[in-house]
């Protein structure tokens, strides 16, 4: 029999995010695959696991997670693009709500279901709209094509008060420089994911080392 797991707030995620840094975005092309890699990464300790909803039947594969008492970890939704997906996502069981673009609606959902949100920025302007918004970390997306780390630090300049996560492209050995240009976490999708369990402790280790 499949136990139900207890539901975590936006208290308990905050904490755990500031010590990970570290959200594992899985995108596949079937629900098989996604299950499989989500499995595989909590087994390893990443405890956030975003579900992008490009996946098939992403919002089943979520409430699955949500309610599994053996799985590991918590499990968020990404490329949230609408309002709508957002209260889906929540009450498919996701804890987090992650976008690639600023989605205002997606904010207010999140906080009204006492869940965590990242949207996605590019802009200084946009950062500071998600900030006012009340969207608990900053994304930036796609980090990799616009500078990366020092794209970073010239944003920080005079945005240094901003909780920044990097996205996009992050290989392993840029965390550290994405670190010292004062991002506060990381989403990585492919280069975590991808591997297997000592791959994803590898990465979990580099970014909880500068908590």
């Amino acid at each position: 029999m499949t136990l139900a797991k207890p539901l975590v707030g936006r208290r308990e995620l905050l904490r755990t995010f500031a010590e990970d840094r570290l959200v594992a975005v899985v995108r596949t092309a079937t629900v098989e695959q996604a299950e499989q890699q989500a499995r595989m990464v909590a087994k390893a300790g990443v405890r956030l696991v975003e579900i992008t909803l490009t996946v098939p039947d992403a919002f089943e594969l979520i409430e699955r997670l949500a309610t599994d008492a053996s799985f590991e970890g918590i499990v968020g939704a990404g490329t949230v693009l609408s309002g709508r997906q957002a209260e889906d996502s929540l009450l498919a069981g996701a804890r987090f709500l992650v976008s690639p673009c600023l989605v205002p609606a997606m904010i207010e959902a999140a906080r009204s279901h006492d869940a965590i949100s990242m949207p996605g920025t590019l802009s200084p302007t946009e950062m500071l709209s998600a900030a006012d918004l009340g969207a608990d970390f900053i994304k930036i997306f796609p980090i990799a094509t616009i500078g990366g780390p020092a794209y970073v630090a010239n944003v920080r300049r005079a945005l240094g008060h901003l909780p920044l996560v990097a996205t996009g492209n992050i290989a392993f050995e840029e965390i550290a420089e994405y670190l010292a240009a004062g991002v506060v976490g990381f989403g990585i999708g492919g280069p975590l994911t991808g591997g297997d369990i000592s791959n994803a402790q590898r990465f979990l280790a580099a970014t909880r080392r500068a908590a």
